[in-house]
């Protein structure tokens, strides 16, 4: 995964998925994240990124914290996918549901081209 100090910095090279909790155990997030871990690979083959939003601060799964301009919702609980445009695909509350996500990308003509293009 690369490191990046700005949520821009992953604009056309990744689909970035934030799990963000309402509350403060963060048990949402980690459940979501878990889910994640154990298909990493699917997600990884479509390219998308994990971040976390806490408190209103962003950050890797290593900890790093992200600038980002965009205007998140107070208290959301749930996750956002943000597409390679930078544009929000999703926004859903928890629970997260790994084959909702994927058929969302999926569906999205870049995600199309990459697939022909993996085939061939």
């Amino acid at each position: 995964m690369s490191h990046s100090q700005d949520l821009s910095d992953y604009q056309w090279k990744n689909r970035i998925l934030i799990l963000s909790d309402a509350g403060v155990d963060g048990r949402d997030s980690k459940l979501a994240f878990e889910q994640i871990t154990s298909q990493i690979d699917a997600w990884e083959e479509r390219d998308v990124v994990v971040l976390f939003l806490k408190n209103r601060v962003l950050t890797t799964l290593e900890d790093e914290r992200i600038k980002y301009a965009m205007e998140f919702p107070e208290k959301f609980g749930g996750y956002l996918l943000i597409g390679k445009d930078g544009g929000i695909k999703m926004k859903e509350k928890y629970p997260l549901i790994p084959k909702k996500v994927f058929d969302r990308i999926d569906g999205m003509p870049m995600r199309r081209v990459e697939m022909k293009e993996r085939n061939q």
